[in-house]
């Protein structure tokens, strides 16, 4: 498996299982304590759970290109903007420092993909 396969799909069960299920299918006031936060409604969680599931078909279109021999750079794109966007919102939370870490690592990663391919994509250049 590519090296930037197996990124794509560590984030993609991570934050399915981490994100996704927890804002689809968990009540408001378990989200309400997992988060440290309140939302008016529990329809703005459910549609913050779907916003990420739209973004893991898109890394999941970015697989299907790596079977397919291609670097896929909208899909490294878009996982540095979204990575990186919530890396340095949660780096201002306390509580939610760790996983800015993760996620700023993970941009780090995809930064480094776009700037070499050819590795992300399991061919040492040589």
């Amino acid at each position: 498996m590519a090296p930037l396969a197996l990124l794509l799909t560590v984030k993609i069960v991570v934050t399915l299982v981490g994100v996704v299920g927890p804002f689809l299918l968990l009540r408001r006031a378990r989200i309400d304590a997992l988060i440290g936060a309140t939302a008016g409604s529990p329809l703005i969680y459910r549609l913050y759970g779907i916003a990420i599931l739209a973004l893991l078909f898109g890394y999941g279109g970015g697989l299907v290109q790596i079977a397919g021999g291609q670097f896929p750079s909208g899909v490294v794109v878009m996982g540095i903007v979204s990575n990186g966007g919530a890396a340095l919102v949660l780096a201002r939370v306390p509580r939610f420092r760790s996983a800015a870490v993760a996620l700023g690592l993970l941009t780090a990663a995809l930064g480094l993909a776009l700037l070499a391919p050819e590795v992300a994509m399991g061919h040492p250049p040589g």
